[in-house]
């Protein structure tokens, strides 16, 4: 496995955020960061591989839902 784009610094301030911070008002107003951290570990290959096969996903399912209308 690659090397994550996320460093240990930059999870411990999404994790921890500053008081104030823009972080920690996304956090406040109900943005799940380990959403956003669980992604930003996953190198930029593997993000795209990810979002390929949801784009496949949703494909097969637009294509069922012409052929049942």
């Amino acid at each position: 496995r690659s090397k994550s784009s996320l460093s240990n610094k930059a999870e411990e301030r999404l994790l921890n955020p500053a008081r104030g911070s823009a972080i920690e008002a996304a956090r406040e107003f109900g943005i799940d960061l380990t959403l956003l951290i669980e992604r930003l570990r996953l190198t930029p290959e593997e993000r795209v591989r990810e979002l390929q096969r949801a784009m496949n996903s949703l494909a097969r399912i637009r294509g069922a839902a012409r052929k049942a209308g």
